[in-house]
């Protein structure tokens, strides 16, 4: 169970043993585990580090495995705080990142590009975005709420409900929708430079991702229009 959050299996098993046996020493961690007692000691020194375990001085040394409860907390803190370091590292090598080349246009051929596309420009957003979704796209909603937790410029139109936290709803009926559009829409657009657009459809979805100025613009124009509605 917790080799999946980064925790050798031997460590895995001298805490679940811990658990088990209490207060003890790496020796009696290592005749639970039948391993050597260089390993054991080597797995608990370990889990000390990480928190998983607590020490207690004296000689030779006891180990108390933190309870389950415990553990769980521990390693929420320790993943915010890793995942805020990695945002802040991430946010100051955007600056390093060459531009996007100038008319790069993709054409998307189903669902899960357009959806995956979609998720990439709300990802991009540094000061503004653009978008109309719907329940069809719930799948983005995590993204746009993503940039607006970043500080971006979020404004968004669902055309349905649920929606994601934040946008603006305005319930439209699936047969109208696919009547008009031939399907069910997904526009974003960051920055005034990345566009996706697209119908998500059955048995094949459509769209177009890309950089290139003049269909960014133009997207972008249709978007504030539909926004301003």
């Amino acid at each position: 169970m917790l080799d999946r959050f980064g925790f050798s299996p031997t460590e895995a098993r001298a805490y679940e043993t811990l658990l088990g046996l209490g207060a003890s020493t790496g020796y009696a961690v290592a005749r639970s585990l039948s391993i050597a007692r260089a390993n054991a000691y080597q797995a608990l020194e370990s889990l000390a580090r990480r928190g998983a375990v607590r020490k207690a001085a004296g000689h030779p040394s006891r180990y108390v495995a933190l309870p389950p409860v415990a553990l769980l907390a521990e390693l929420e803190r320790s993943f915010r705080r890793d995942l805020g370091e990695l945002e802040e590292g991430l946010r100051s090598l955007a600056s390093l990142a060459k531009p996007a080349p100038q008319g790069d246009l993709e054409i998307l051929a189903s669902s899960p590009d357009l959806l995956d596309r979609f998720e990439r420009v709300a990802d991009s957003a540094q000061q503004e975005l653009l978008a109309v979704t719907g329940p069809w796209g719930a799948a983005t909603f995590e993204a746009l709420e993503r940039a607006a937790r970043r500080g971006v410029a979020v404004r968004a139109l669902s055309l349905g409900e649920p929606a994601p936290g934040g946008a603006h709803v305005r319930t439209v009926p699936e047969a109208d929708l696919r009547g008009y559009w031939g399907g069910l829409p997904l526009v974003a657009v960051a920055d005034r430079s990345y566009a996706v657009c697209g119908i998500v459809s059955e048995p094949a979805s459509s769209g177009m991702a890309g950089v290139v100025p003049g269909v960014v613009v133009f997207v972008r124009h249709l978007l504030r229009r539909e926004l301003a509605g």
